[in-house]
């Protein structure tokens, strides 16, 4: 596979750029930098690329609206926003023009992996990455590709041709939670990061997949212990 980085920070550029080739040096076969938009629209002219990492705040083109000519140029890449957390409007419109996933600045090396795994774990044919997994596995990675659509106990079981009693037993057997909890709670753990760096509380709530902000909110309060508004008081 082959990564493009846009960036206009250097030390940020060479930071991800390290965590690719220490991180996956295995998985990513080339590893391409541009500081510009200019500069990658050219690289991406000039060669096929699978993912690309993508600031918001470039020096000569907003980053989200670069989203249409990576998807114009290289229709087939899948599309990672780099954002700091003030930039939660950007991050607003990029969700909504479905990049793949964003990484919110300041970012941990575990938080770059858990994003980047993902990606590699869609990359690859189903068949062929859900080989050797347990069928709780199967369901874990259903919930971190598809946790912001509409998913239900019911949706996965008819995608892995499965019954949804067994899957139940399963997943519980495994990770300690019934499915739908398990996805609740991943839900929440990702709107209280939103909201952290700066979205609003309806925002995160639909960002992540909540349809019903009166249900998102004693969901938070059930399992964080106060509402979504007070998250950044984290009380």
């Amino acid at each position: 596979m082959k990564v493009l980085i846009v960036e206009d920070s250097r030390i940020e550029r060479l930071a991800l750029e390290k965590l690719f080739r220490i991180a996956y040096p295995a998985e990513f076969q080339a590893v391409g930098t541009a500081p510009d938009g200019r500069s990658a629209e050219l690289q991406l002219r000039r060669s096929h690329w699978d993912l690309v990492m993508l600031d918001v705040n470039l020096p000569d083109v907003n980053g989200v609206e670069f989203i249409d000519t990576v998807n114009s140029l290289r229709p087939e890449a899948r599309i990672v926003m780099v954002t700091a957390y003030s930039d939660y409007e950007y991050l607003r419109q990029s969700i909504r023009k479905n990049v793949f996933d964003y990484i919110l600045k300041p970012y941990s090396s575990g938080t770059f992996k858990e994003c980047i795994d993902r990606f590699i774990g869609q990359y690859w044919d189903k068949e062929e990455s859900y080989g050797s997994m347990t069928v709780a596995q199967k369901v874990y990675k259903l919930i971190q590709e598809r946790y912001k659509e509409q998913i239900s106990l019911q949706s996965i079981a008819d995608e892995l041709g499965m019954d949804k009693s067994y899957i139940g037993r399963a997943f519980r057997k495994e990770f300690g939670s019934g499915v739908v909890e398990y996805l609740i709670r991943y839900r929440i753990d990702k709107a209280e990061s939103l909201i952290l760096h700066g979205m609003n509380v309806q925002e995160a709530s639909e960002a992540v997949g909540f349809m019903d902000p009166s249900y998102f909110g004693r969901c938070f309060k059930r399992l964080k212990g106060y509402p979504p508004k007070n998250a950044r008081k984290g009380q």
